[in-house]
């Protein structure tokens, strides 16, 4: 049975209403002025927040933002009939990778956080090959990413394969991630690494069903662990890097309806990637919000590079046009609101800004 937080769906509660704890005094529970205090430290402003922004017209684009909110500027250009989205950036700062669609073809891109240089990551995709998506960094000089192989089932859409690879920035050493032999069965996206680099994490879709859980392996691929169960569906996540704390070796992921096919709501929760089994781990998993009465979607969540905050979208009811990208302190309530556009914002990341270090918990 997956076990429920209290403190944290209080927290979750209070943010969806758009209430803080009161500053004073305590509650009826004993609640100290210092805990309270703690859950009022608002988010990390270190590090710089990237998204994908739709304009009404329907192009997808790429705003990026410091993590206050402030200096927000277009990091790519709307095209017509194209999009970029799952923007990631790398450990040092220096470069974005995202993807990028078209009518043609999906690929990998890589630009300055300035928005310069702005090239294909050329893996050499070439038929059967379909798509190049959901970049993730293993180090400053390696992507992760997943290949997308026709032919494409007609009834289903699913892809004959779509699992991990890794290559350089130059797009040389193209290596294979996934185990052989899931073609058909199993889809593999969302890689993340270890901050020692003793394991990885990532997201198995099944393709008899289209649900999804998220996995460990050792760094040699062995050890392969289940961390949530199939009936949650997990999707879009990330692994935080922080190196102590209550959120070292932390998974926070979304979660449409729970695994409900008819609910609209969406949550969002977290798993410990160290758990040593299924069972151990389901007991573990905590949901940070509780939006199933009210129709609330927030989604997308990524950490910020210290681990001590997060980033995710927020957006009333599935009838709402408008999501927003907020950012909050892990086990506070305060809020930051980070885009400023009617349109719909989603799908962000946090990173550091170039050629930064940061030291500590801010």
């Amino acid at each position: 049975m997956i076990r429920r937080n209290r403190g944290a769906l209080l927290i979750a509660v209070l943010v969806a209403i758009g209430l803080a704890v009161p500053a004073h005094g305590v509650s009826a529970q004993g609640v100290s002025a210092q805990a309270v205090a703690a859950l009022q430290r608002g988010p990390s402003t270190a590090g710089i927040i990237v998204w994908t922004n739709r304009t009404p017209a329907g192009p997808e684009q790429l705003l990026i933002a410091d993590a206050d909110g402030s200096h927000q500027r277009a990091l790519t250009p709307a095209l017509p009939d194209a999009g970029d989205i799952d923007a990631q950036v790398s450990p040092n700062g220096r470069w974005i990778a995202y993807e990028h669609d078209d009518p043609a073809s999906a690929t990998i891109h890589l630009v300055h956080p300035d928005g310069t240089d702005d090239h294909v990551l050329d893996v050499g995709c070439v038929d059967p090959c379909a798509a190049t998506v959901s970049p993730t960094w293993l180090s400053n000089d390696r992507l992760a990413f997943a290949l997308v192989n026709g032919p494409f089932d007609p009834v289903t859409g699913n892809a004959a394969s779509a699992v991990l690879w890794s290559a350089h920035l130059d797009g040389s050493e193209i290596r294979r991630i996934s185990p052989r032999g899931i073609e058909g069965v199993y889809e593999e996206n969302y890689l993340h690494v270890a901050r020692d680099h003793s394991y990885l994490t990532f997201r198995r879709s099944r393709n008899s069903d289209g649900t999804s859980a998220l996995f460990r392996m050792s760094i040699d691929r062995s050890n392969l662990q289940q961390l949530t169960p199939w009936a949650i569906r997990a999707e879009v996540n990330d692994l935080s890097t922080a190196t102590s704390g209550p959120t070292k070796d932390l998974i926070v992921f979304e979660s449409y309806g729970r695994g409900d096919p008819d609910a609209t709501f969406v949550d969002i929760a977290t798993v410990p990637a160290t758990c040593r089994s299924l069972a151990a781990c389901t007991a573990q998993i905590h949901w940070l919000t509780d939006n199933g009465t009210t129709g609330r979607r927030n989604a997308n969540p990524q950490w910020s590079p210290n681990g001590s905050s997060l980033v995710f979208t927020d957006r009333s009811s599935i009838e709402e046009p408008n999501a927003e990208i907020w950012t909050m302190r892990f086990g506070g309530v305060e809020r930051r609101k980070i885009s400023t556009s009617t349109d719909f914002d989603y799908r962000p990341t946090w990173g550091r800004s170039p050629d930064t270090h940061e030291t500590g918990v801010r």
